[in-house]
């Protein structure tokens, strides 16, 4: 991948590139949609991701170029003034915007930045996140910020948040900003406090399966059901006085049950239910019991799908067909859904016969599709940085 990175980069702009930095892409194992809801989450950074090579103007230009965005074309924008755009850059952009309100720098020579990403766009495994954490990565060690990967991760939060329009969690940037090769974070959403764990599936391999079924989380109904899960809290919070949704039990919110729509209590169930799944699979996982984390994995997908209605034809017919294979130990979607990608956990480890279950259930999936997905084997990575 330097190769191709530095040839593309000479292709787009004539000169060797003089940095190089990765920026992993990040499937979550456990926990959907409750990121924002004051819950815990068990994500971890994928060697899948962005690439970029760049170098260093002596003016206020910033040109882009990303094969994997907008075909190689040059876009590019002037420091001193920039207005907000639809395309890749405004992820860019909003990073500068950011670090210039909140940490005060002056950000006033541009770069010349090629990416490639092996990374599918719009797939549900944080290419925006994992651009965020490239572009703070990036522009704090050229202009010497002293930003902490955690300052990093929150400047690109705030990014999506305040200029990309997304109403995110934490989950995503932190997972891409704070990733630990062979490790999965137990995060706190609610507190940001984490913990690592060994990624260890003896026997067993982890399949990531793009459905391409691209998906714009601006435009899908993702800031919907997060207003929901801020009506039904807010009822919850009028009886009990408990800040997050993920606090509550069931117990309390069928309490409350006259009081919400329809609607609302299945949405507040699937936050409240996750949060416990979450726990259980922590300690599974933990504990080597593999079985016994495939169970969660398909009650998550079930619930994601019947009280939180973010699945889909695309991804229930992979979940539900791998979920019958006797090699299966679980599948579920991961990500805001919508389209985007779900994860399998497959026992066993022979290629051969992971490809044969994903092959034939891809026959199934057309049928009932129109379209064929592409899978992934699963390894963990390192958090964004310069590449060695």
């Amino acid at each position: 991948m330097r190769e191709k990175l530095i040839e593309g980069y000479k292709k787009a702009f004539g000169a060797k590139p003089s940095e190089l930095y990765f920026s992993p892409g990040r499937v979550n194992i456990i926990g959907e949609h409750i990121d924002y809801n004051g819950g815990k989450v068990l994500p971890m950074g994928i060697s899948l991701g962005i690439y970029g090579a760049l170098t260093w103007r002596n003016d206020s230009l910033c040109r882009c170029v990303s094969e994997g965005f907008n075909h190689e074309a040059i876009y590019e924008f002037d420091l001193k003034g920039y207005s907000e755009s639809d395309d890749f850059t405004k992820y860019v952009k909003g990073v500068i915007y950011v670090l210039t309100k909140y940490k005060n720098a002056k950000i006033d020579y541009g770069f010349d930045l090629y990416m490639t990403s092996t990374l599918p766009a719009s797939s549900g495994l944080s290419s925006s996140a994992a651009l965020e954490l490239l572009i703070s990565h990036i522009v704090n060690d050229e202009y010497k910020l002293g930003l902490s990967n955690l300052d990093c991760v929150l400047m690109s939060q705030a990014a999506e948040r305040e200029y990309a329009h997304v109403n995110c969690g934490i989950m995503d940037q932190f997972a891409i900003g704070m990733s630990e090769k062979n490790k999965v974070i137990l995060l706190d959403c609610a507190t940001v406090d984490y913990e690592y764990f060994d990624f260890k599936l003896d026997g067993a391999t982890l399949v990531i399966i793009n459905t391409c079924k691209p998906r714009n989380l601006s435009e899908s109904k993702y800031n919907e059901r997060r207003a929901e899960c801020e009506a039904a809290l807010e009822v919850l919070k009028a009886k009990y006085g408990k800040e997050t949704l993920c606090e509550y039990t069931m117990e309390e919110l069928d309490s409350v049950k006259d009081k919400l729509s329809d609607n609302l209590y299945r949405r507040a169930r699937h936050a409240i239910t996750e949060e416990l799944r979450v726990e259980e699979a922590t300690k599974a996982m933990a504990e080597g019991r593999l079985s016994d984390l495939g169970k969660l994995l398909n009650g998550s997908h079930k619930s994601l799908k019947e009280d939180y209605e973010v699945t889909g034809l695309h991804l229930d017919t992979i979940a539900e067909e791998l979920q019958k294979s006797p090699i299966v130990l679980g599948a579920r979607m991961t990500g805001a859904g919508f389209g985007g990608c779900a994860i399998a956990l497959v026992a066993s480890t022979d290629s051969k016969v992971i490809n044969k279950l994903m092959d034939d259930t891809n026959e199934i999936y057309h049928e009932k599709t129109g379209i064929y997905y592409k899978y992934y084997y699963c390894e963990s990575s390192d958090k964004t940085g310069r590449m060695e």
